[in-house]
């Protein structure tokens, strides 16, 4: 009993330190608004950035519609102002609005026409933030504020009509079920994993980051949203050159992320490689009252469960070029990364027959260890038939999944004075898989006009799954068994 006694006071007090977090409330709060040209006119396609008004950090990132109109969703709380830039016109910046919970309807922002005649003429070569092409909206993170200190995950919050909530769920326009890609491949990952790989991507390593709500015949029909696909940066300078970036932060818990990058060109061969390593820490807390009602007989139910995890990431890439001419490389690309998570969770549930009441308690604890582990070959040929934009491409990938997942849960019951209700159920899962994706693939694509063109491919692809569910107990001599 002195047992279960202590281990009570120490989960308490878990529960206590951790109850300043709070749980995670998804905001509500919108920001709308019209762009007008200089003849008052709705401007179509103009990018638009939301700010936060003390620093002028990007928070999310928009085009205009065919009516001129904008919007930011699922907004904290915080002082915004709104930043309009388009090709002819002089860029424009809202009043700072404060926002709470309500929805804020923007005054008009009018641009101003560019000077058309100039004296001297200094040409800079600077993409826009938000670039709409045919087929997919392009955020350009290479050079801006956003690739310093984000990672993946945090940077794809900025994009437009992406939204990330508390628990690292990617929607797209308010939709799940998101494809992400990485250099136009499929992640083949769940979301928990997902999202460990996006947080371990340092945002100095991204080049740009597609949004495509209506994904052509040339992606797979998989996933209802369309698609986000994340383009990592080559560079093609001659000679070597390399770059060290750490970054680090802390809240109520410490991040930080660490990576190093080099390359290599000389003459027709390109060389280039990265490696990134970090580790983030959090914790969630969950609050859940229930009453359950059986045959007019009432059970009350008071759940808290605090959520501590630590996430740690190493990824790598490793890649060379070869330009056959000038129409013509051929590239082979070996990449992969090492993750892993460590969770130690406290619940403590009270249960009584009326509120206030305590008649029975259940605590569990669990320890949760989580590796993923991922290695892929790809050689890759693309040919540019002609200046035009034809071009045809050749892929062949191989990837492999290694992952593990070992946890362990503690259940004790005790009465209201602490004593046993009855022994404790030891569980013990264990979850190990491996899979292997093969993928062959061809694809041709024929412009037709700058808002038209074909496309047509083949591909053939190879998944090889194995799976191993291990559930088990503790019998009363200490001995795990399975649990039939």
């Amino acid at each position: 009993m002195k047992t279960h006694y202590k281990l009570f006071l120490i989960t308490l007090f878990a529960l206590q330190a951790g109850a300043a977090i709070g749980q995670a409330v998804k905001p509500t709060a919108k920001i709308s608004g019209t762009v007008l040209d200089d003849k008052k006119q709705p401007l179509s396609y103009a990018t638009v950035a939301l700010l936060k008004a003390k620093d002028s950090s990007v928070v999310k990132g928009a085009i205009t519609n065919e009516a001129g109109i904008y919007t930011f969703e699922h907004l904290n709380q915080g002082k915004y102002l709104v930043r309009v830039s388009t090709v002819g016109f002089l860029k424009a910046y809202s009043k700072p609005v404060t926002v709470s919970q309500e929805n804020i309807n923007m005054p008009a922002i009018q641009l101003t026409a560019g000077a058309k005649t100039l004296n001297a003429v200094s040409v800079t070569a600077a993409k826009p933030l938000i670039e709409r092409k045919l087929d997919r909206m392009v955020m350009n993170v290479e050079n801006s504020v956003l690739a310093a200190g984000n990672d993946a995950m945090e940077i794809l919050e900025r994009a437009p009509g992406v939204t990330v909530d508390k628990d690292d769920n990617i929607s797209l326009n308010g939709k799940q079920g998101v494809t992400v890609m990485i250099n136009d491949k499929p992640t083949h990952l769940s979301a928990a994993q997902l999202a460990t790989l996006l947080h371990s991507t340092d945002g100095n390593n991204i080049q740009s980051v597609e949004v495509i709500t209506n994904p052509s015949a040339k992606y797979d029909a998989s996933g209802n949203s369309g698609i986000i696909n994340i383009i990592l940066k080559k560079n093609n300078s001659v000679g070597t050159n390399g770059s060290i970036v750490a970054t680090g932060a802390i809240g109520i818990y410490p991040k930080g992320n660490t990576s190093i990058s080099l390359n290599h060109k000389e003459g027709n061969l390109n060389f280039y490689g990265s490696y990134s390593i970090g580790s983030r820490e959090r914790a969630n807390n969950l609050y859940i009252d229930r009453i359950i009602d059986t045959s007019g007989k009432q059970t009350y139910f008071t759940q808290h469960t605090f959520m501590p995890s630590t996430n740690y990431n190493n990824t790598y890439r490793l890649g060379v070029d070869y330009d056959m001419g000038k129409k013509n490389t051929v590239g082979l690309l070996f990449s992969g990364y090492f993750n892993g998570e460590n969770d130690n969770n406290v619940n403590n549930t009270v249960i009584g027959s009326q509120p206030g009441i305590t008649d029975s308690l259940q605590n569990t604890t669990s320890t949760i260890s989580q590796t993923y582990h991922n290695y892929e070959f790809d050689l890759n040929d693309k040919y540019h038939i002609d200046s035009l934009g034809q071009d045809i491409s050749f892929d062949v990938d191989y990837t492999n999944f290694t992952n593990t997942n070992n946890a362990v849960y503690n259940n004790y019951y005790l009465f209201s004075n602490l004593t046993t209700e009855h022994p404790p159920l030891i569980q013990r899962n264990q979850s190990p898989s491996n899979i292997i994706i093969n993928t062959e693939k061809v694809d041709y694509t024929l412009p037709f006009h700058k808002t038209m063109k074909f496309e047509a491919g083949l591909k053939s692809s190879y998944v090889k799954t194995d799976n191993n569910l291990q559930a088990q107990y503790q019998n009363g001599g200490g001995t795990f068994i399975n649990d039939t």
